[in-house]
């Protein structure tokens, strides 16, 4: 993933895979690419998911998961339990069976047992499980920046990064309280 705001650092290992799909819209400015069952394919291509042609079903349940791992990541920066959402990546993860399986080196991890659009789902809730196990999950946060909501890794020693860039949405966000502090001043 290139053109982190902030300069950030991608999310590490598998977890990375899981910031690129929360970030395949830019709620900001666009484009996004699970807004057609063409561009879905297309991001399914560059993400090493070649060949699988999806349908409109999975087009739509992909933007269901992302907008519940996207609530889950709001979570992790300060935001209220989201039980919806919760409950939809429960939903979604009942028809995506994971099996123990070993990576290219030999590792043992989780890995899906479909080769489709479900397998590939299945391979974002595992990079989600070896990171909640792990304690990697709770660093990818959705940045706090309502209008932004850009999934990025926090690096911060305490872990108490709110936003994907300070430059931008940070400074957007003291500037607000300083007007608003002014206005009522």
């Amino acid at each position: 993933m290139k053109g982190q705001p902030g300069d950030r650092a991608i999310a590490p290992g598998r977890l990375a895979l899981v910031q690129s799909f929360v970030n395949s819209i830019n709620v900001e400015f666009g484009p996004d690419y699970l807004a057609t069952v063409e561009g879905f394919a297309t991001w399914l291509d560059r993400h090493g998911f070649p060949g699988l042609e999806p349908g409109e079903l999975d087009r739509r349940d992909a933007v269901t998961f992302r907008e519940a791992l996207r609530a889950l990541l709001r979570e992790h920066n300060g935001g209220d339990p989201d039980l919806p959402a919760r409950g939809a990546v429960e939903h979604i993860a009942r028809g995506c069976p994971l099996v123990v399986d070993f990576d290219e080196s030999g590792a043992l991890r989780l890995g899906p047992t479909l080769s489709d659009v479900r397998g590939v789902f299945a391979t974002i809730l595992a990079a989600v499980s070896e990171a909640a196990i792990e304690g990697s999950w709770q660093r990818l946060k959705a940045c706090h920046a309502h209008q932004c909501e850009w999934a990025f890794y926090d690096r911060s020693r305490n872990r108490t990064g709110r936003w994907c860039s300070m430059e931008v949405c940070g400074t957007r966000s003291k500037m607000r309280v300083y007007r608003e502090s002014k206005k009522h001043a």
